[in-house]
């Protein structure tokens, strides 16, 4: 894999900074190279990504007709995906907002915005924010034919029309501690400073200056946790090209810090600045991250399936959960304690919720 890695990465770059791939570089790939390509594109959700520019390569270079075939086809079929899902979505929306629910989206819709086509970013659920009125929305998804399953503390699940929506209770899942409860009071005091309509919809984007903490702050939960994939580098990525000029960074920057994850937020750019390309001119994400190749590694690597019984695989997760926030302690919001105890209460299995 250490042929593919660099021109994986080549393409990418060139897409994030709108320039022409050097398909020279593939001229000695072999049908395996394509394969490997493609199933590392999968596995880091930019299959339809890369997609669009491999439609440009000349035929003497092109992949197998095979393979070209299937990529064309799983392409298409998250194209198609994510275009119904968005149908479903503006419909939900202009639902609510007959109600005076307003639909505030958290993540995969607003940031698919930064994307060259939004509709080749891979996100699953419409995750999303009513300001207050969860309650309201649990209820009310009843009346218009849809139906709601509680999902723990932070969010219930709505379902409409094949769309699951994730409707947060809370933002982050703050588990109850000091630093957990002041993030999430800051993050609720952001989303509610300024809202956008995306593309004239009734959904609503947050803040450029909301996004900024919220998609650092998301993606280093996920990574501490369980991994995280180049999906995530490419939105921090595009965020940054489309909205950096527009983040009060003298009010974001001392807010990372204050709620531990600024030294995250320098990894994330460092990996953008070095494998992406992109120029940043924010003095404060940048700096020597020495961890930045362990997490690269880390994202790029697959994670291992040492069992295959259910029950022992279910162990092992939480044994190499529990392994990753040693790992990883520096990248960390909270100690490694913390997070142990955390992972052990906050859970599906044992019940709490948090008080705010």
């Amino acid at each position: 894999m250490t042929k593919i890695y660099p021109l994986f990465f080549h393409i990418l770059s060139c897409i994030v900074n709108n320039t022409k791939v050097d398909w020279i570089l593939f001229k000695d790939y072999t049908p395996k190279d394509w394969a490997q390509l493609y199933n590392l594109s999968k596995r880091q959700g930019v299959v339809a990504i890369i997609f669009d520019r491999l439609k440009e390569i000349p035929k003497e270079i092109a992949p197998p007709k095979d393979i070209i075939m299937k990529w064309f086809s799983h392409a298409l079929s998250i194209e198609k995906q994510m275009r119904a899902k968005e149908a479903t979505a503006i419909e939900f929306a202009e639902k609510f907002a007959q109600k005076d629910i307003h639909i505030a989206v958290l993540k995969g819709v607003a940031y698919a915005s930064y994307f060259p086509n939004p509709y080749h970013r891979e996100s699953g659920d419409l995750d999303c924010y009513m300001m207050g009125q969860k309650e309201l929305g649990d209820k009310y998804i009843t009346e218009i034919g849809g139906k709601m399953e509680e999902a723990g503390y932070k969010h219930s699940h709505l379902f409409y029309k094949g769309l699951t929506i994730e409707n947060h209770r809370y933002i982050t899942s703050f588990d109850n501690t000091k630093l957990g409860i002041k993030t999430e009071r800051l993050l609720q005091d952001l989303i509610a400073s300024n809202l956008s309509p995306i593309s004239n919809t009734k959904l609503l984007n947050p803040c450029a200056d909301f996004n900024a903490m919220f998609l650092i702050k998301h993606a280093q939960r996920h990574f501490i946790k369980e991994g995280i994939c180049i999906r995530h580098l490419l939105d921090w990525a595009f965020f940054l090209k489309a909205e950096a000029a527009n983040v009060n960074w003298q009010r974001i920057i001392p807010m990372m810090e204050e709620c531990r994850v600024l030294n995250f937020a320098k990894v994330m750019t460092s990996i953008c600045i070095n494998e992406l390309g992109i120029t940043v001119s924010v003095n404060e994400l940048q700096g020597p991250c020495c961890i930045s190749k362990s997490v690269l590694a880390d994202i790029l690597g697959e994670q291992p399936n040492i069992f295959k019984e259910n029950i022992i695989q279910k162990i092992g997760r939480i044994l190499r959960r529990f392994y990753r926030m040693w790992k990883f302690r520096q990248l960390a919001d909270e100690s490694y304690i913390r997070l142990l105890w955390n992972s052990l209460t906050f859970n599906s299995y044992i019940k709490r919720e948090p008080q705010l």
